[in-house]
Formats: structure tokens, sequence, C-alpha cells
């Protein structure tokens, strides 16, 4: 009898799995990604504040970000944004881009320890 629970539980599980793998969702039409250069990360504590403005800002479908490398890959509707108008949010929040500087007023909200290369010192996190 356990066997056959068993059994009934496995198949349940892989049929789940088939059916989530059939529910994915399409991109729209107009999705174009970016690569945008973020040479202010510091370290993690600037992370909430890259995510909350990419959560907010119209078109951007989702994003990943890479610290290692200081960039973060954007998907977006080309429809509704483009990689300049998300590069002006993230530096209006206080994280300096590759072409815009850190908005000075957010600059003050940032971790302390990430406000130095936000403003564009050489010195930054020691962690």
């Amino acid at each position: 009898m356990k066997k056959l629970a068993f059994l009934i539980l496995l198949l349940a599980a892989f049929l789940g799995g088939v059916n989530a793998q059939g529910k994915q969702k399409e991109l729209p039409p107009d999705a174009k990604s970016a690569q945008i250069s973020i040479p202010g990360y510091c370290c993690k504590g600037l992370n909430a504040t890259i995510e909350n403005t990419l959560a907010y800002e119209r078109g951007v479908i989702s994003w990943t970000l890479d610290p290692e490398h200081k960039n973060v890959s954007v998907l977006y509707r080309s429809k509704k944004t483009n990689p300049d108008k998300i590069e002006k949010a993230l530096s209006e929040n206080g994280v300096r881009t590759e072409h815009y500087a850190a908005n000075p007023r957010a600059i003050k909200d940032l971790p302390k320890c990430c406000q130095p290369a936000a403003r564009g010192e050489e010195k930054g996190c020691t962690h």
C-alpha cells in the first residue's frame, strides 16, 4: 500500500511539473534586453535601491543584477521604455550609471558605505 501511495505521489509530482512547464509566460513582441553598467555599485547594500527602482520603472519586465561585473541586465518593453530612461531612473534614485551621475539628494538615502561610490569617489565599501 505504501508503494502505491508513493507511486501516485511521484506521478502527481511529475504531471504537475509538466503542466508548470507548459504555462511559461510568453514575452511581448516588443521585448528587448539591455545591459546597463553601474560603476557606482559597491556592495549588496545598493541591491534594494536598484531592485526597487527597476520594479517600479514602467515597461521593465525583469532584471538580473551582476555585482561582480557591476552591471544589470534588463528585459523591457521597447514601446514603454528604453535603456536611457532606465539609466535615468537609477541615477535619480542615487545609483551612478555609466552615462548619469547619481542624484545628490538620493545619495543621502543610500547606506553610508555606498555614498562615496555613488558620488564617484575612489574609496568605497570596505566589505
